[in-house]
């Protein structure tokens, strides 16, 4: 259970947009606070679901998990995770090649640009990222807290991480702690940056701007390997079950 939950959490660690709002919120007034109440949006968050999915509606998700594996562990199921799992890891294929034929340089930020779109508008709700964005520009603490509420649970890893601490059949004491755990490390990307920029304010921002164009540079090869690794372990489980 512990394994399983450190993974998931690192990897909803790394998440861009999550590293986009620190990098806004360290370079704008005010960062110390608004990078805690960052935090503690995401903290509060989190260990709200941790008490109502593991200990209030834990019967509850336990029945719809018995369910699910009831239905998973069939001959036909088997199949489709096979037939899924290669799916996906030819999509996974198509997201690596497209991403070396369109990979670019990254362009280089000068002056004071440091904090211009980290969240860029490049979707359907580009516009509405735009003005969370600049209401975190601005210093909002409000804005700050509810965007920790709101990346508090990242919907697949923290559905996942629920399911395997669920299905550990331990303690309910060491399952809230599993759940909140979760959340602290997924939190790294905040609290690093909270703690570093007490001792190093100037070089916490350049570290954290590189970290977050690092990720932004290599985003579809981090979501091809993702891709191929959940394909294949479909593949294996299908197989195995066959």
């Amino acid at each position: 259970m512990w394994s399983a939950v450190l993974v998931l959490s690192l990897i909803a660690a790394i998440d861009p947009i999550r590293i986009g709002i620190v990098v806004l919120l360290i370079s704008r007034p005010r960062p110390m606070v608004s990078l805690l109440a960052f935090w503690l949006g995401g903290m509060s968050a989190g260990s709200a679901a941790a008490l109502v999915l593991v200990v209030y509606l834990r019967d509850l998700t336990l029945s719809v998990m018995r369910a699910l594996f009831s239905a998973v562990s069939s001959p036909v199921a088997a199949h489709v995770r096979v037939a899924i799992g290669v799916l996906a890891v030819l999509i996974a294929g198509l997201i690596a090649a497209r991403f070396r034929v369109r990979q670019h340089a990254p362009v280089r930020l000068t002056g004071d640009e440091r904090s211009v779109l980290v969240l860029e508008p490049n979707t359907r709700t580009g516009s509405n990222r735009l003005s969370i964005r600049r209401q975190l520009e601005d210093g909002s603490l409000a804005v700050a807290f509810i965007a920790g509420v709101g990346w508090a649970t990242p919907p697949v890893e923290y559905l996942a991480a629920i399911i395997a601490i669920l299905a550990s059949g331990a303690a309910a004491t060491a399952q809230v702690s599993a759940a909140l755990m979760f959340t602290l490390v997924a939190f790294t990307v905040a609290e690093i940056p909270l703690m570093s920029y007490l001792a190093m304010p100037e070089k916490t921002v350049a570290v954290v701007l590189r970290l977050h164009d690092w990720i932004k540079a290599r985003r579809r090869a981090i979501l091809a390997v993702f891709v191929c690794t959940f394909g294949v372990l479909l593949v294996v489980s299908g197989m195995g079950n066959a």
